[in-house]
């Protein structure tokens, strides 16, 4: 049974990623965004958690930094929402439509929308399935 997992999670694992980094970039064309992006993102680490054991998930990305990282996220977040309130009409031209820049600056949002939320996902696996 083991083998059946890593080998299906090793073939699985890229596919995942690349689809999870499609649905963050292509948020503001098609259904999903950053929070299922993120979802799907954190979804593929925990799946290499339970296949390959919570060592090697920590090894991808510590509990630690996920902490760090998600605070530069909500940071950053906030700072491109006062970004867009002020000076985005100036900066970005919108309105073309089906192309992966007609939004504006909505990619970055769902980018860093997604990074949250997959170290919320995150901490909250490891604080669940890590002891202290």
């Amino acid at each position: 049974m083991t083998v059946i997992k890593e080998t299906v999670s090793r073939v699985m694992l890229p596919f995942l990623l690349l689809y999870s980094i499609y649905i963050i970039t292509h948020g503001h064309l098609t259904p999903g965004g950053g929070f299922q992006g993120g979802v799907l993102l954190a979804s593929t680490i925990i799946l290499v958690c339970i296949v390959y054991g919570l060592q090697k998930a920590e090894h991808i990305i510590k509990r630690e930094t996920s902490h760090k990282v998600e605070v530069i996220a909500g940071i950053l977040l906030a700072l491109l929402v006062v970004f867009e309130f002020f000076i985005r009409k100036s900066l970005f031209a919108t309105g073309s439509l089906f192309r992966l820049w007609s939004g504006g600056e909505i990619m970055f949002l769902n980018i860093t929308a997604g990074v949250m939320v997959m170290m919320a996902f995150l901490l909250i696996f490891y604080s669940m399935v890590k002891e202290e």
